[in-house]
Order: structure tokens, then C-alpha cells, then sequence
């Protein structure tokens, strides 16, 4: 990860499920620019990279953290979610290979998660919630 010390990075994961393994850039030869991903198992976040994520409102647009971080480097599919951050400039990168893997894989006895196979919910209700560090 010391090679990362030489990128301009918001966000460095160290453990996710990598969906386009063999379409994903090398940066330096230990770090890649992710592309659209599940399972954010672990990441280093820059303060920069905090203040971005906050400066658009999050808790405004609730979705999970698996999908808001692809948007925020502007690598998700969903048009209609994008929409909603119209700033998508987190500087994203991936540590190659990962660092931290889940113990339990999806289909597997003992698996859990908590947004793998939930409905999404809309909410009307004015939130009184603050979005800031």
C-alpha cells in the first residue's frame, strides 16, 4: 500500500467483490481503479474523500454504502441513482491484490447480510439528520 502514497486518493479499498476483474486498470503495479463493486468489506478513507461523501447529503438519499461508494467515482450502472449526486469526483482506488476477504461467501452455511436481498424502501419523511463531520 506505500505506492498508493504517491496517488491522489480519496479511497483505497482493501476488501470488496471485484465484478470486472480483468477490465480493471492497473494504476502501479499493486493498486487498480476500481470499477463497479459489491461488498465493501474494507477501505481507507482520506479526509478529503470524507468530506466529499458528506458534502452530498448522504443521509438526504439513503442507499447502501455498496452502492453509494460506485456512484461517488461515478462507476455505477444506475442512471436514475447517479442522478442524485450529480458531483461523482471521490478519487477511488483498489488495493491488488485485496487485503481483507470476507469469511462467508453468498450461498454458503453461516452467510449473512444485511442488504444482499432487501426491498428498497421509499421515504418521504422529512429527516432531521446532520451531514457532517
Amino acid at each position: 500500500m506505500r505506492e498508493s502514497e504517491e496517488l491522489d486518493w480519496d479511497l483505497v479499498y482493501i476488501g470488496r467483490k471485484i465484478l470486472m476483474d480483468d477490465k480493471e486498470e492497473f494504476v502501479t503495479a499493486h493498486t487498480t481503479k476500481p470499477l463497479y463493486s459489491y461488498w465493501t468489506l474494507g477501505y481507507l478513507i482520506s479526509e478529503r474523500g470524507a468530506r466529499k461523501l458528506l458534502d452530498t447529503k448522504p443521509l438526504d438519499n439513503m442507499l447502501p454504502v455498496d452502492e453509494f461508494l460506485p456512484i461517488m467515482f461515478d462507476q455505477h450502472p444506475n442512471d436514475e441513482w447517479k442522478a442524485h449526486f450529480p458531483v461523482r469526483n471521490l478519487q477511488a482506488y483498489s488495493a491488488a491484490p485485496l487485503l481483507v476477504n470476507p469469511t462467508h461467501y453468498t450461498g454458503q452455511d453461516g452467510y449473512i447480510s444485511d442488504t444482499e436481498d432487501s426491498a428498497i424502501v421509499e421515504v418521504n419523511v422529512p429527516c432531521h439528520v446532520t451531514n457532517e463531520l
